[in-house]
C-alpha cells in the first residue's frame, strides 16, 4: 500500500513546460509535412493467406529516413476492420497481438527509428588467457545531439508516430474512423504525442509507458534510454541544465491536455526501467476517460503472467472500445 501512495501521489510540475511548447511543434510538424510520404507495400509469404492479408509497409519520414511496419489485416470478417497502431519499446523488437487478428481487429506494428539494425556489441578482453566477453549495449540514440531539439532523436521518433498515423489514415484495406493505439514503454510516449497533435485514436493503450515526468523519473530509473540521457549529461553544470530544459519539450506531461481519446494504463508498481511515477502523474491529467491495470509482481513467474494480462486485456479493451463489445478484464497483482 505505501507503494501505490507514493506513486499516486506523483505530480508534475506543469509550469516547467517551455513556453513555446506548441510553437516548437508546429514548426517540426511543418518540416514533416514537407517530405513526401512515398509510402510502398509488399506481401509477406504467409501460411495464413486465406485468414489474413500480410504486408511490409515502407514510408519516409523526417529527414527522408524510411520507416518500415508490419501490416496484418484480418480476412474472414465482414465489411472494413478498425485498426491498432502499436509503437514498440526502446530496443524491443516489434510484436503483433495474436488476439487482435483473432478478434477481427487489424495491426500495424511499427518498428521504432535505427532498430532494424543489431544492437550495438561490447567486446572485453579482461585478460590475456580468457575468451573475449561480448555483450549487447543499448543503441546510444538517445545520447546523440541531445542539446539540439530540432535534431534530436526523441524529436524524430515522435514525428515517426505522428507520420505512421497519417500512413494509417490512407489504408483502404481498413475502417480509418475507429484507430486504436497501443504503446510500450518509449513507445507510450510516442502513441501520445500522436494522439495529442494528431488528434486522431479513439482508445490508447499504455503498456508500463515510459518517457514520463522526466524531472521525477529520469534520475531514477534503470531504462537504456535513461543511462544515455545521464551519460551524455556528465560534464559541465550549464550542458546538464540545458540538456533538463530541453528534455521538457519531449515529456508527454506537457501535452496531455490536448489528448481526447479514452486512455488506459498497464503498470507495474515494481519496474525499475518504466518507473510508475511517470504514468501516474500523467494519469492525473487526462481529463478524458481512463483507467488503469496495475501489477506489483516482479519474479519472472509473475512478469510473464503479468504480460499475458496485459496483452489480455489490451484485447478485450479494444474490442469494447472499437468494436463495442463489452468485456471483463483480468485483474493484476
Amino acid at each position: 500500500m505505501a507503494l501505490f501512495d507514493e506513486c499516486f501521489s506523483a505530480e508534475a510540475d506543469l509550469s516547467l513546460a517551455p513556453r513555446d511548447l506548441e510553437k516548437f511543434w508546429q514548426a517540426q510538424l511543418a518540416r514533416l509535412k514537407k517530405v513526401p510520404l512515398e509510402v510502398s507495400s509488399k506481401k509477406k509469404v504467409s501460411r495464413k493467406i486465406l485468414t489474413e492479408q500480410n504486408l511490409t509497409i515502407d514510408f519516409q519520414s523526417i529527414d527522408k529516413y524510411h520507416m518500415q511496419a508490419q501490416f496484418i489485416v484480418p480476412r474472414k470478417f465482414s465489411g472494413r476492420p478498425p485498426v491498432v497502431v502499436i509503437f514498440p519499446d526502446y530496443g524491443k523488437e516489434a510484436v503483433a497481438y495474436k488476439g487482435l487478428m483473432n478478434a477481427g481487429i487489424a495491426q500495424l506494428v511499427v518498428r521504432m527509428r535505427g532498430h532494424e539494425a543489431p544492437r550495438p556489441l561490447h567486446v572485453e578482453d579482461k585478460t590475456a588467457h580468457t575468451k573475449e566477453e561480448r555483450r549487447e549495449e543499448s543503441y546510444g540514440y538517445f545520447r546523440e545531439q541531445i542539446l539540439e531539439p530540432d535534431d534530436y532523436y526523441a524529436t524524430k521518433i515522435f514525428l515517426d508516430a505522428y507520420r505512421a498515423l497519417e500512413v494509417t489514415r490512407l489504408r483502404k484495406e481498413v475502417d480509418t474512423s475507429r484507430i486504436g493505439i497501443i504503446g510500450q514503454g518509449v513507445g507510450a510516449a510516442q502513441a501520445l504525442f500522436a494522439a495529442a497533435f494528431m488528434q486522431r485514436g479513439e482508445a490508447l493503450y499504455l503498456e508500463n509507458p515510459a518517457f514520463l515526468n522526466l524531472d521525477e523519473t529520469q534520475n531514477i530509473s534503470n531504462a537504456d534510454y535513461a543511462h544515455e540521457i545521464n551519460s551524455a549529461a556528465r560534464g559541465s553544470k550549464k550542458a546538464k541544465q540545458q540538456i533538463k530544459e530541453n528534455l521538457h519539450y519531449f515529456d508527454p506531461v506537457y501535452f496531455a491536455k490536448k489528448i481526447t481519446a479514452s486512455t488506459a494504463f498497464s503498470v507495474n508498481l515494481t519496474n525499475k526501467e518504466s518507473v510508475p511515477h511517470g504514468a501516474f502523474a500523467l494519469f492525473h491529467l487526462l481529463q478524458h476517460e481512463k483507467d488503469m491495470f496495475l501489477f506489483t509482481e516482479g519474479d519472472p513467474v509473475a512478469l510473464a503472467e503479468e504480460k499475458r494480462k496485459t496483452v489480455s486485456n489490451a484485447v478485450r479493451y479494444f474490442r469494447e472500445k472499437l468494436l463495442g463489445q463489452k468485456a471483463e478484464f483480468e485483474a493484476g497483482e
